[in-house]
């Protein structure tokens, strides 16, 4: 008899229409489930881990206990069938990672965040790239691209930036480049400014991991998962702690955080 778990948030592009899958990966937070589009729709731990690819489920570790690596699955409507277990989505709180530019100007001059940024921010991935300390295989690279396309474009006639080459740059789950783009991107949508191709952007998605294809996918619909979408709606905030939001967005991954502010600082410094 199959276990029934009830998801607690469900993300808003969840689509309702049936379809077969399988796990593609299990971790200590997420249980990713691969769709044919190519899109990872992850049930997490909590919400802080969600997206709106992702659902939160209650008693994370009784359902991975109850279901294997590489096995199928049946999507059909609003419950998944496992071998072992079956959730119920009914009852879910439907989350948005949208995030919609304030009309009235970015609210702060990002100079205590990007001291705090500097500060806290982990030495690998992109972060040289804002922090200026000894760069890395990924970081110099990186910067020969950005060097070369921040030259040969200006934003505010029009040209956007192509930056497509840093798609799958790095490693990970998320490589530092995807996670790079996905800040650039945050701050588009906090600014409502515009300054990368997202038809460059889409053309590249196939240079990736089905986890970073995953999120450029949310990030060019302006949407973002929780701990960025989190770190942009804190600078909305009067009398918030600078190192304190830095601190929270670091968190996630070993250098997700850091090279989403990376890129999120980089197109400040840009603008």
């Amino acid at each position: 008899m199959r276990s029934e778990i009830s998801a607690e948030y469900k993300g808003s592009f969840l689509a309702s229409e049936s379809w077969k899958g399988r796990i593609q990966s299990i971790y200590s937070k997420a249980v990713n489930l691969l769709h044919p589009s190519g899109i990872l729709v992850s049930v997490v731990a909590g919400l802080e881990d969600i997206s709106d690819y992702g659902l939160a489920v209650r008693d994370f570790n009784s359902f991975v206990s109850r279901i294997s690596g590489d096995s199928r699955f049946l999507w059909k409507g609003s419950r998944i069938v496992f071998d072992g277990a079956v959730l119920d989505m009914e009852d879910a709180a439907v989350w948005s990672g949208r995030v919609i530019h304030n009309s009235g100007g970015f609210p702060v001059d990002l100079i205590s965040e990007k001291e705090a940024f500097i500060e806290l921010a982990a030495e690998e991935g992109f972060s040289p790239l804002v922090t200026m300390r000894e760069g890395n295989l990924y970081s110099r690279a990186a910067s020969r691209v950005l060097n070369n396309a921040a030259g040969s474009v200006n934003p505010s006639k029009g040209s956007m930036l192509e930056l497509g080459s840093l798609i799958g740059m790095g490693v990970g789950f998320t490589p530092s480049g995807d996670d790079f783009l996905t800040g650039i991107m945050l701050y588009e949508a906090v600014t409502g400014r515009r300054l990368l191709s997202k038809t460059d952007i889409r053309k590249n998605l196939g240079r990736t991991t089905d986890g970073g294809r995953t999120l450029l996918s949310l990030a060019l619909a302006d949407s973002f998962p929780f701990y960025m979408k989190q770190f942009a709606e804190v600078l909305h905030q009067q009398g918030y702690s600078p190192h304190e939001a830095i601190k929270k967005a670091l968190k996630h991954g070993a250098t997700s955080g850091s090279d989403a502010l990376t890129g999120f600082f980089w197109a400040a410094e840009l603008n």
